[in-house]
């Protein structure tokens, strides 16, 4: 399972269907998706892939893809890490 295949199955576990979920759907106005839930969507991207994100330092989520390259970017971060350590 990839990434972007992970992020939608946390976005299922918070009520969304999978057929909703393109890379191009913006959370607040396709999705409503409010800022509480937005934190809470963080939080269990958080938890799945235990990453750290800071939604002020990524300037904020507009779309599904912006999440998900969030996701993929700071994995990639850490791998980067763990091998150079």
């Amino acid at each position: 399972m990839n990434i972007r295949e992970n992020v939608v199955t946390v976005l299922r576990g918070a009520g969304f269907e999978s057929e909703e979920l393109t890379d191009d759907q913006r959370l607040a106005e396709d999705l409503d998706i409010d800022s509480t839930e937005l934190v809470e969507i963080v939080v269990a991207l958080e938890q799945h892939f235990g990453v750290s994100i800071d939604a002020d330092a990524e300037g904020g989520f507009r779309t599904l893809g912006d999440l998900v390259d969030c996701v993929e970017r700071l994995l990639s971060a850490g791998v980067a890490a763990a091998v150079g350590s």
